[in-house]
């Protein structure tokens, strides 16, 4: 007796989930709602860039029955555009769509040898494709830049020398976290040129002088002592009167003037 009460409980169920769902189906759209995050302060992704997207797709969510509104397709197609990071699409039984989109963040742009091309590095060291409606205010690395990472994780570059040994990659990513982490000298270096030696030349926002920085090694330790010499020892007045400040060896800071 107990199976059978079971049984028919179960079978209740499953019919009651058959109605619901039947139902759900055939509600009509009663609009869409999208949710950008926008908490890192950029701007790639809008309500008009996302609507112009679900209309490509045939989507118009306005009397567009529920059960035709497919969302791994949504999904993966938010997930194509640039600058998202990760895209939810939620069905309520009111008839709304919600759309919840989170912005990938860069911290670089890179352009390749030869200007052809260029792409950001975000803050977990992926590639991200440029917008053609959004530019990102990160700093520029360009020059000798002639290989990428063939295809490697970030992660993996980071942790292998003969990987790095082929690739400016690592040294744009660890450079550019620093960057992340020092307001003025994000504000204050403007551009980052590799030169045939491979080593990094910094053109500063104020000041008509290069830095020569060299490679990423020790990085953090010349940020703080350049940073230092910007805000404590030097008159800004006075930069103009350099040609070049020298600051490869960790220990010290050459000043060539004019």
């Amino acid at each position: 007796m107990e199976i059978s009460a079971w049984s028919l409980f179960v079978i209740g169920a499953m019919l009651l989930v058959g109605f619901v769902d039947g139902d759900y189906k055939a509600i009509n759209c009663a609009g869409s709602e999208i949710n950008i995050d926008k908490s890192n302060g950029y701007g790639f992704v809008t309500e008009e860039l996302v609507h112009e997207e679900m209309s490509n797709m045939g989507y118009s969510f306005n009397n567009q029955l529920m059960g035709d509104i497919e969302v791994d397709r949504i999904e993966k197609a938010l997930l194509d555009m640039p600058g998202v990071k990760n895209a939810e699409v939620f069905k309520y039984n009111s008839g709304v769509v919600k759309i919840d989109i989170t912005q990938r963040k860069p911290i670089a742009r890179v352009i390749m040898k030869g200007g052809l091309i260029s792409f950001y590095l975000d803050e977990t060291g992926e590639e991200m494709p440029l917008s053609d409606d959004y530019v990102a205010r990160v700093p520029i690395f360009n020059g000798e830049i002639k290989e990428g990472r063939n295809n490697y994780p970030m992660n993996e570059l980071l942790q292998n020398d003969s990987l790095k040994d082929v690739s400016e990659m690592d040294d744009i990513y660890e450079l550019a976290q620093l960057f992340e982490k020092n307001k003025f000298m994000s504000e204050q270096i403007v551009q980052i040129y590799f030169n045939q030696d491979n080593e990094m030349e910094m053109i500063p926002r104020v000041g008509n002088h290069r830095i020569l920085f060299g490679d990423s090694k020790d990085a953090e330790i010349k940020f703080k002592k350049l940073t230092r010499f910007y805000t404590e020892v030097v008159n800004p007045k006075e930069l103009n009167l350099y040609d070049t400040l020298n600051i490869k060896y960790i220990n010290q800071i050459i000043c060539s003037k004019r």
